[in-house]
């Protein structure tokens, strides 16, 4: 998959896509990401049958300079559907590049945030919005980007 990742940046035609962040403005999917999930993280947080991940979005609001990533999930047992919502901010730092910074995040519906509060943190740090992310590949349909962390992230406009 990165594979096909690098092939598509390489045909990139957006040089400096932050010189016009409204071609970013708007509701996009998360269509694939190297962010690990699935992993020992979510084990650690005895979530991997409790938890049943859904759709994962991210809203760009060039007005404000922010992005709130939302993680939609099921809970096992309980019949809830519920969301992880973190609200970051951005600047842009260069040509290609913006800083992000942690806002706060929100849980739906709060009557899960007392299930979740002991491991609250680790929650957050998987989806851990601080750094820089470099926008790679932008058409009207898809973005890229890579951040800080060594994450890629494949997103189509929703």
């Amino acid at each position: 998959m990165l594979q096909l990742v690098a092939a598509l940046e390489a045909m990139n035609e957006v040089a400096e896509p932050t010189a016009d962040l409204t071609k970013v403005e708007g509701r996009w999917r998360v269509v694939y990401s190297t962010v690990q999930i699935m992993g020992s993280k979510r084990t650690k947080l005895g979530l991997r049958e409790f938890v049943k991940l859904g759709e994962m979005y991210q809203v760009i609001d060039t007005s404000n300079a922010e992005a709130n990533n939302e993680v939609n999930f099921g809970v096992a047992g309980f019949g809830l559907d519920g969301a992880l919502t973190i609200r970051a901010g951005y600047a842009v730092q260069g040509p290609r590049r913006v800083a992000v910074q942690f806002q706060g995040s929100t849980l739906r519906p709060e009557a899960l945030q007392a299930i979740f509060e002991a491991n609250y943190d680790l929650l957050l740090g998987i989806f851990n919005p601080d750094g820089w992310l470099d926008i790679t590949f932008l058409d009207d349909d898809f973005r890229v980007g890579r951040d800080d962390k060594g994450h890629v992230f494949v997103l189509q406009r929703a």
